[in-house]
């Protein structure tokens, strides 16, 4: 049935004007849909064969022409799958019209209008009950764009509060478009509001037995996650776990969380899972194969094997950039960044740099200019400019972090602070001119976040410290009354913290209020754009380690404020003096350590890696026994050396000394001291070295560390025995090649024997082989006392095309084709306007052995056609291309003369040998009729479920024909 207000239009005549003395153009047209189906009509003369029409079909256009006149030329209000859709001629004389026939590429979904301009004159129905919130659902093979997702958060929000205030939280369909609206805001980041939504959602689908119980639970876990809430997000997803048992997506969720808790084994155990349920359920390379390699990769790298982690998180940007198939795409973005601090943290800060920036246009493109995932791609993008010294970039880069960090629902202080003091850095350090005037560019996002701490943290010194920053900022900028605000803002808060020693910070807000005021009473006239004696221009050599680390406060120097420095003022000197009568003492790290090491971290504005005392205490007793140092002071704790390990190595993950409690040259001593005590644990317990990155363990740490005599790799520094052979000696021999503290005599000998540390029966060091290396069916599948060989294989190949294959745009990729077969030659038939009048240059086809790429250059686009994958492998010198009218035909010449193709690709081969492994071995072993039936139609392509549906609709129309025939 026709849509109301689409009818039959006259029959056209061969010149595609309508009958009847006006000639002029409507439209044309009547349509109708199903479930699956759209189908149009026009009415055409008699006289019009098929030589006088052009149809053109796309995902999202229709395109019909009648002897050279466009009759239909508009874009379609939803996509449709073009290699399912088609056009015929039907009836004789009046009745004779074009029949055009769209397969929707949603199902059961009802399209509002045929063309977009129709859906959107629509758009008032997204209030009315019978609305469809399906229809705004993202096709997962489109490209992002926020713009689309932005409007559908304003309808479904609309609708969900139009039917919440009508229906309540019982109603269903108030559930089903509260859900779609989860969806999209998710994608947005809306992580607040989506949380307060569920505050109500969950109590009352937790009241239910159906699946909005559960997608409930898997909502509230997955914003809690987002908010990097995830010891709260943990129990929810082991209680999805009990409901639904054990999957793909769940098991990497769960080890994700377990990744981010610092629960490695855990992580690993799911991840293992993961990938094997997902070669299961969706076979090779397929599923969320990415995201599992993604995490596996994080697991390394957070154990500080950067190198080896690299190939993995490169495999997932691979899974990810082969799937987005040339468009923008988030997931894309989030594994190229993983690839660009690997490679930061490597020292390979350009390749870094491309990563980045390819990571901070797709974030704009696919989730918007404004997103909490573009802001840290920024963040990022602006840390890696700046260890390579890229000033004017840099600056530009950390502004947009800093004015996008600024603007997240969920904003995190200390991000906010390393950003501040990274962008001044840029514009103080490793300069010869310093120009004061550019600080005023930074005011209102300065404000902005001064105006947010007051608001919603507590007022404490943590806020004080943003106050201070915020106040050198203003002195900087010359805007000393304003700076003057801040500083008295902050010297209470500093005062009233009893947990640190705060004297210093206090006394740096006292000297820039005398700066400010001699300013401001005109005895000093600090310039406001002046030049630095070259001998004290910082160097200006890329940061160690990659990034630069955590930059320090910063105050004027004596060109500005001619003051004497706080370390050699009164108080600064009586708390000197005072920590130089105590005597340093050592102990292990304990739970109740908990709150004093975060302190000891937020004065050197980073924050503790265990989110609670509980979280600590696991790795004190787990990963980090007997390792984890604490450096005492007079009773009370002045540094902290937090290590781990994953058996076969010991890291370092962080490392703080208070600068408060202790001497600023005694520091250096204390970290000797607690890095000694780590390595001699790590000897103890017969690991292999102990490792730390430079940027771990401070500023200077790399001077620190190879004044201990450790070795450097890529920026990670080892003590000397990790370059030896496994068991060749003890972590304790760089103990006793390193000026170390007093240690006895046994601690300094003998070779100790290889780690016996062992799990599951295997040794640990087998367990971080090279992933991309490991056939995972294969090897879970041995482990379990079965022949791998019964496991086909993964590989799958992908021929590479070379220089002609590079930057092929997906907007000017070529759809249609056909092909047939004999039985020495595979014949593609690619249709393109014109392409006889086009010079034999500009259609060039390259040939591989299992491999074909067409490229026709018309103007300045490429058009092209490609297959990695052919079925089986073709004679190179053997095939051809021949130029035809408005058709390029490709004779791709067999190897193997005489065997049949299955399909054109590989894909239906692999995914044979699959199913028959699963049904001999795996997870179909055993299945019922329907079970398999389901399966079936599960791992279909779009083609053979057409193929299926035709099948049961004749086998219902059947069924009904007999039921009706029946006496």
């Amino acid at each position: 049935v026709c849509p109301a207000g689409s009818r039959c239009r006259p029959p056209l005549h061969p010149s595609g004007g309508p009958a009847g003395p006006s000639g002029a153009m409507a439209k044309l047209h009547e349509w109708s849909q199903t479930e699956s189906e759209v189908v149009v009509k026009f009415p055409i003369d008699p006289s019009v064969g098929k030589d006088k029409l052009r149809i053109k079909i796309d995902p999202g256009m229709l395109c019909v022409q009648v002897a050279g006149n466009a009759i239909f030329r508009n874009e379609l209000s939803n996509k449709v799958n073009v290699d399912e859709s088609f056009w015929s001629i039907e009836g004789t004389g009046p009745d004779r019209c074009l029949v055009v026939s769209l397969y929707k590429k949603k199902d059961k979904v009802q399209w509002r209008g045929l063309t977009k301009e129709e859906e959107e004159s629509a758009a008032a129905d997204v209030l009315a009950p019978e609305f469809d919130v399906m229809a705004l659902e993202h096709d997962d093979d489109d490209p992002e764009r926020v713009e689309e997702q932005e409007e559908n958060e304003r309808k479904l929000e609309a609708r969900y509060n139009k039917l919440l205030e009508e229906k309540g939280l019982e109603d269903e369909s108030t559930l089903q478009t509260f859900f779609a609206l989860f969806d999209n805001c998710i994608q947005l980041y809306r992580l607040n509001k989506l949380y307060d939504y569920l505050q109500k959602v969950v109590p009352a689908c937790r009241k239910r037995t159906d699946k909005y119980k559960l997608k409930a639970i898997q909502a509230l876990a997955f914003v809690l996650w987002k908010q990097s809430k995830f010891r709260e997000a943990l129990p929810l997803f082991h209680e999805m776990e009990d409901i639904l048992g054990k999957g793909a997506a769940l098991c990497e969720n769960i080890a994700h969380t377990y990744n981010s808790l610092g629960d490695y084994d855990k992580a690993e155990d799911y991840f293992r899972q993961a990938l094997k349920f997902i070669e299961q359920e969706h076979g090779l390379n397929r599923g969320n194969r990415g995201g599992v390699l993604l995490g596996l990769g994080l697991v390394r790298d957070r154990l500080g094997k950067h190198r080896e982690a690299l190939p993995v998180i490169k495999q997932a940007y691979e899974f990810y950039k082969e799937r987005a198939n040339g468009a923008p795409a988030s997931l894309q973005a989030k594994a190229g960044i993983s690839c660009a601090k690997l490679h930061a943290k490597l020292g390979e800060l350009g390749e870094a740099e491309k990563y980045i920036k390819e990571a901070v246009h797709m974030y704009e493109v696919t989730c918007g200019e404004t997103s909490p995932l573009t802001a840290s791609a920024y963040h990022e993008l602006g840390k890696c400019l700046w260890a390579q010294r890229k000033r004017e970039d840099a600056q530009k880069a950390l502004a947009r972090a800093y004015e996008l960090e600024a603007m997240k629902d969920a904003w995190d202080l200390v991000t906010l602070l390393e950003i501040h003091n990274m962008l001044m850095d840029t514009h103080l350090k490793a300069t010869s001119n310093i120009n004061r005037a550019k600080f005023a560019e930074f005011f209102k996002t300065s404000d902005f976040i001064a105006n947010r701490v007051r608001k919603t943290l507590p007022q404490d010194g943590n806020a004080a410290v943003y106050y201070k920053a915020a106040g050198e900022l203003r002195a900087w900028g010359g805007r000393y009354q304003e700076a003057k605000d801040y500083f008295n803002e902050a010297i209470p808060l500093f005062e009233n913290e009893k947990g640190t020693d705060c004297s210093s910070l206090i006394q740096g807000c006292r000297d820039m209020l005398a700066f400010c005021d001699r300013n401001l009473a005109g005895v000093q006239n600090s310039p406001m754009n002046f030049e630095i004696p070259i001998e004290k221009v910082d160097d200006a050599a890329p940061a160690e380690g990659g990034y630069a680390g955590n930059s320090e406060e910063h105050e004027p120097t004596e060109d500005l404020s001619a003051e004497p420095s706080v370390g050699s003022s009164a108080l600064a000197d009586a708390a000197t003096n005072k920590s130089r009568e105590l005597a340093l003492e050592y102990r292990l790290v304990q739970a109740g350590d908990f709150s004093n090491i975060a302190k000891l971290l937020s004065g050197k504005q980073r924050r503790l890696l265990f989110p609670d005392e509980a979280s600590l205490a696991l790795q004190l007793e787990g990963a980090g026994k007997g390792l984890c140092w604490a450096a005492v002071l007079g009773g009370i704790l002045v540094g902290a050396a937090l290590c781990g390990s994953d058996g076969v190595f010991a890291h370092v993950l962080q490392l703080a000394v208070s600068g408060d409690s202790v001497d600023v040259a005694q520091e250096p001593d204390v970290c000797r001291g607690l890095l000694d005590r780590c390595a001699e644990a790590c000897r103890e317990r017969r690991l292999r070295a102990l490792r730390a990155e430079g940027a771990v363990v401070g500023t200077a740490g790399g001077d620190l560390l190879e004044g201990l005599g450790w070795q450097a790799s890529h920026f990670v520094y080892s003590t000397p025995c990790a370059a030896e052979p496994s068991g060749s000696t003890a972590c304790g021999a760089a103990v006793a090649s390193a000026p170390a503290q007093a240690s006895s005599p046994s601690s300094r000998a003998a070779p100790a024997a290889a780690s016996s540390l062992r799990k599951e029966g295997k040794d640990t060091s087998k367990y971080y082989e090279d992933w991309h290396k490991v056939d995972v069916e294969r090897t879970l599948v041995q482990e379990d006392g079965v022949d791998p060989s019964v496991v086909p294989e993964r590989v799958v190949h992908k021929e590479d095309f070379g220089e002609l294959g590079n930057g092929l745009d997906v907007s000017t990729k070529i759809t249609k084709y056909s092909w047939d077969q004999s039985k020495a030659n595979v014949s593609l038939y690619i249709p393109f306007d014109g392409v006889q009048s086009l010079p034999e240059s500009d259609v060039q086809c390259v040939f591989r052995q299992r491999g074909v790429l067409l490229v026709i250059r018309q103007g300045t686009k490429r058009h092209w056609y490609k297959v990695p994958n052919l079925c089986q492998d073709i004679d190179i010198d053997g095939s051809s291309r021949k130029i035809k009218a408005d058709q390029v035909a490709i004779k791709l010449r067999k190897v193997s003369q005489g065997s049949v193709w299955s399909d054109l690709t590989d894909e239906k081969d692999r995914y044979q040998r699959q199913r028959q492994y699963r049904l001999e071995h795996g997870d179909l072993k055993g299945a019922t009729t329907e079970q398999l039936l389901a399966d079936m139609y599960e791992h279909a392509n779009d083609e053979e479920r057409a193929g299926l549906r035709d099948a049961m609709r004749v086998n219902r129309q059947k069924r009904e024909e007999e039921s009706r025939s029946a006496p």
